[in-house]
């Protein structure tokens, strides 16, 4: 298994700066110009949203995207950080969930999931709803090395696994989005753990979003989504992703993995839906 080092080049270009003879040449300019603009395809739109994208998140916060308040070296300002609705109930060692007691909740018992254990640092509840839903649909992924903080706060003292594996998206999601927001999360993990990042699990089918669904259509529409060509025998995993609903899409990620022979796979999820 490879980790892959992904790189962003800028390319540069020199062009001759001439002025035009005659107002037919200006004329034939402004045709060229509108045809260019015409004939550019969704790839193209897509790439300038994500360059445009990457230029607007590159610059490091000046304040907080809760109150506004000055905040330099993160998205969240500490008096914002505190009020976030942090996990602390005694919950399901298997599912994150609320439990009367340490030991697995009734639904671990009796119906499973593929995962070993789940670590979850936040309710899926405001403002961490806004935040995660600016962080993946609206292009806001300069918020996501904070949100990776959060999480890594959780799982500091989790038992380390062999490797970090950021839930995949299926390519054209990918593609349309311009970068997976599980990937952000699990960088300052890795870095901080010092645990390596592998890309062993693909998406191999497009499913319908997730939040559309009831819960059994959720783990319908799980079936099968995943594929590794891996050997993984003996290996201890961590899946990393934003939120935890249902469950269906750990559990089928989990599931692949433990067929291709891992002996435990963890959830270490930002947040869990109650």
């Amino acid at each position: 298994m490879r980790c892959s080092t992904f790189k962003f080049n800028g390319l540069m270009r020199s062009h001759e700066h001439r002025h035009p003879e005659s107002g037919i040449e200006i004329a034939a300019i402004f045709k060229a110009k509108g045809i260019i603009k015409e004939r550019l395809s969704k790839a193209e739109t897509k790439l300038s949203n994500f360059i445009l994208n990457f230029l607007n998140n590159c610059a490091p916060p000046c304040s907080c995207v809760l109150c506004a308040a000055s905040c330099k070296s993160s998205a969240l300002c500490p008096a914002c950080l505190e009020k976030l609705p942090f996990l602390n109930a005694e919950l399901c060692p298997q599912c994150a969930l609320p439990s009367n007691d340490s030991g697995l909740c009734g639904a671990c018992l009796s119906h499973p999931p593929a995962f070993d254990f789940s670590y979850a640092a936040l309710i899926y509840a405001p403002p961490i709803t806004e935040l995660i839903i600016a962080a993946k649909f609206s292009g806001q992924w300069s918020l996501l090395p904070t949100l990776g903080q959060l999480l890594l706060q959780r799982v500091q003292a989790a038992p380390k696994p062999d490797f970090i594996l950021p839930m995949p998206l299926h390519p054209s999601r990918l593609a349309e989005r311009g970068y997976n927001q599980a990937f952000e999360l699990a960088k300052p993990i890795a870095l901080q753990l010092q645990r390596p990042i592998q890309f062993c699990l693909e998406r191999k089918i497009n499913t319908e979003h997730q939040a559309r669904l009831s819960q059994t259509e959720r783990h319908k529409n799980m079936r099968l989504a995943f594929y590794t060509q891996h050997n993984l025998a003996g290996k201890h995993i961590a899946i990393v992703d934003d939120v935890m609903t249902s469950g269906s899409s750990l559990h089928a990620a989990a599931k692949c993995l433990k067929q291709a022979g891992a002996a435990r796979v963890d959830a270490w999820v930002l947040a869990r839906a109650l």
